[in-house]
């Protein structure tokens, strides 16, 4: 593959992505807005968002939250060598393994959820543990549905297919809709938690079997434990099912605090990070699901140049586009709560609450968005270790953050020790992957990246400004009025960041934002072959 082929195929390859995700993340706001319409926040809601702490944990024990980073490794391996029909034994092996192994753990914490429901939020009264025991044994089986179909979309990538994996989370956001507009107003939350479970079985097990067989997969159940694909598989999972590291335990941290506060304190967070992932979800994974193929086969055919290439720009993209949007988040993160949020049995005290713990988890966007990508540099070389050991020792090191911010700011201190934390891991890890990759282009991508903070902070106290101005002239407390302030700050916005990246003579900006406009979902249909 030339350079300039890679490029193109990425550039299509995350124009999908990006759109599946785009859609994704909307339908995630859709699912959020009627939580709030329907219940609004309140301890039943903290019980409903505490009770994925126990599934959650498991599908990061067997490392299924990983697998595309795993598994799509071992595949290439075997396909760059000629060897695919090796690969796909190696896929039955896994298959058959791992969701025999998984049916067991499934089948644990249904006999255990009471006991490990006083772990996951101990400072809960007994009617919201009893409540978050019901709806943990209810969810657990949604993760068998998970893994597996995490191997058939890791597949399916491989393959270079990508639509319908990203139908996936569409589907399961959908049903989780479905189950609250149909089901909460007579048995509650348990309405949302079908809505789980459905959604599990039917986007991400069986639309995926249909994706995977149209890709060619080929599954005869075996348990090969010894072959050398499986014993490698292995190798690069262990250490993700052994590390703790932040992008997987934030949430479970934040829970556990959170159970210790007043009502309604994990709902806020739940709110205001759902907020926060709308961009990094289709901006930072986009750019990282649909890379990483690229990365894992420049890898196998030791194109490290190529590699190299393909990673900084994947990077510049990311700090063009994810600094400048932290910026006028923060900048206006009340109007962006009003406007999703306004018309819900959520109160005043509310909507200001997830406000100010959004501006908390936007500082730490940037590196929640580039360990995406850092983190898939490394599996790429496959090498799972060193994301894993430094994952695990600032994840523990950070322990005392949450702690001491939790007490001096409640929930505004866990949002804001998420952020200190994801960003320290973030610095080391690009350090450790530059060195590893013999990156020369290390020191340049520091200089974009401090300019581009430079021209977004000059932009996002303007728009603050602005926005102090404007309030008084318009109801933003209103959908139509948030909606209003929002676009008109925001276009000002990106038109001042264009001047000031100009006058501040940041010329990879614009070089940036024309790469942007072709990543576009609507301009895919006219990307180069």
């Amino acid at each position: 593959m030339s350079q300039p082929s890679v490029h193109r195929r990425v550039v299509a390859s995350t124009a999908i992505v990006m759109a599946g995700i785009l859609l994704s993340r909307v339908l995630g706001f859709v699912r959020e807005w009627v939580v709030a319409h329907q219940v609004g926040s309140n301890a039943m809601t903290d019980a409903y968002y505490a009770a994925f702490t126990l599934p959650d944990f498991l599908n990061y024990l067997v490392a299924g939250a990983s697998l595309s980073v795993t598994f799509i490794p071992v595949f290439t391996k075997y396909a760059a060598e000629g060897r695919e029909d090796e690969g796909w034994h190696v896929f039955s092996t896994v298959m058959t393994f791992m969701g025999l192994l998984l049916v067991g753990f499934v089948l644990a914490g249904e006999v255990f959820a009471p006991q490990l429901a006083q772990l996951i939020a101990p400072g809960f009264p007994p009617d919201e543990k009893a409540r978050v025991i019901f709806l943990t044994r209810l969810m657990l089986p949604a993760q068998f549905c998970f893994y597996q179909g995490s191997i058939l979309s890791a597949v399916q990538y491989a393959k270079r297919r990508f639509v319908i994996p990203s139908l996936a989370p569409v589907v399961y956001n959908v049903l989780i809709i479905l189950g609250g507009v149909f089901l909460a107003s007579r048995i509650g939350m348990t309405g949302f938690a079908v809505g789980v479970l459905a959604g599990a079985i039917v986007g991400n097990l069986l639309l995926q079997v249909y994706g995977a067989m149209d890709a060619g997969a080929r599954f005869k159940p075996n348990l090969d434990v010894l072959h050398p694909g499986f014993r490698l598989f292995v190798r690069l999972s262990v250490p993700i099912m052994l590390a703790l590291s932040l992008a997987f335990t934030d949430d479970w941290i934040i829970r556990w605090f959170g159970s210790y506060l007043q009502p309604a304190s994990i709902t806020w967070l739940s709110y205001a990070k759902t907020l926060m992932r709308v961009p990094l979800g289709v901006v930072g994974q986009g750019v990282g699901v649909a890379s990483f193929p690229f990365l894992a086969q420049l890898y196998s055919e030791g194109k490290f140049d190529e590699l190299n290439r393909l990673l900084n720009s994947t990077m510049k993209g990311l700090i063009a586009t994810l600094i400048p949007i932290s910026a006028l988040t923060i900048a206006q993160s009340a109007p962006v709560v009003y406007l999703v949020f306004s018309h819900t049995r959520m109160r005043p005290l509310d909507l200001d609450a997830t406000a100010a713990t959004l501006v908390f988890f936007t500082v730490g966007l940037f590196g929640w968005g580039a360990q995406y990508i850092l983190a898939r540099g490394f599996y790429a070389t496959r090498n799972t270790w060193i994301p894993a050991v430094v994952g695990t020792v600032l994840t523990f090191a950070n322990l005392p953050v949450y702690w001491l911010l939790v007490r001096r700011a409640q929930h505004l201190g866990l949002a804001m020790a998420s952020s200190i934390g994801i960003t320290a891991y973030t610095v080391i890890i690009f350090l450790l992957l530059a060195r590893r990759t013999h990156n020369r282009e290390e020191g340049a991508l520091v200089l974009f990246f401090l300019k581009v903070c430079a021209a977004s902070a000059l932009v996002g106290a303007a728009c603050y400004r602005l926005r102090q101005a404007l309030e008084p002239h318009l109801a933003w407390h209103t959908l139509p009025g948030a909606l209003s302030l929002l676009v008109a700050v925001t276009t000002a916005g990106i038109l001042l960041l264009v001047i000031i990246g100009k006058l501040l003579g940041i010329r990879e900006l614009d070089e940036q934002l024309a790469r942007l406009w072709l990543l576009a979902p609507w301009r895919r249909s006219k990307t180069p072959a």
